[in-house]
């Protein structure tokens, strides 16, 4: 039996079944081709070299160019996407619905002195927001979905 995914870890999230570290082709077959792809930024924090790729379905990856190619590094989420994370929690989805999806990973994956954020004024982070699947209410559904880093 293999052990259960520990989602409290973005890398074992998706995104319509896009995830961190995946090649720009399989964002591609799920997404089509982006609408819009920025330059490529150097971020000072990191040594990343980031381009944000955006699609007009409410998707906007954040693509890292390693050695000439590029991968999945962070994915957010807006309306109108229909896109869901890899337990069925999407655009509009209700906190009752993402808190009984995730409630099992409620206080851990934080970094110490990180404070728990898990309510529906600050949003639900999965993990850390070093390192987790941030969601974000407005009027009592998810407004918005980001699975990487968000902080440095």
């Amino acid at each position: 039996p293999t052990a259960p995914v520990a989602l409290a870890d973005p890398a074992n999230e998706s995104l319509g079944g896009v995830s961190l570290g995946d090649p720009a082709a399989r964002a591609i077959a799920v997404l089509g081709e982006p609408t819009e792809k920025s330059e490529v930024q150097e971020w000072a924090a990191t040594g990343d070299r980031i381009s944000e790729w955006t699609w007009a379905q409410g998707a906007s990856f954040q693509m890292a160019e390693v050695d000439g190619a590029f991968v999945v590094h962070g994915m957010s989420l807006r309306a109108p996407s229909t896109l869901a994370t890899s337990r069925g929690i999407g655009i509009g989805a209700t906190f009752e619905q993402v808190d009984a999806a995730y409630k099992e990973f409620r206080g851990k994956g934080a970094e110490e002195g990180e404070p728990e954020q898990w309510d529906l004024e600050n949003g639900i982070t999965v993990g850390s927001v070093y390192g987790g699947t941030m969601f974000s209410f407005e009027s009592g559904k998810v407004s918005t979905i980001f699975i990487g880093a968000a902080a440095e």
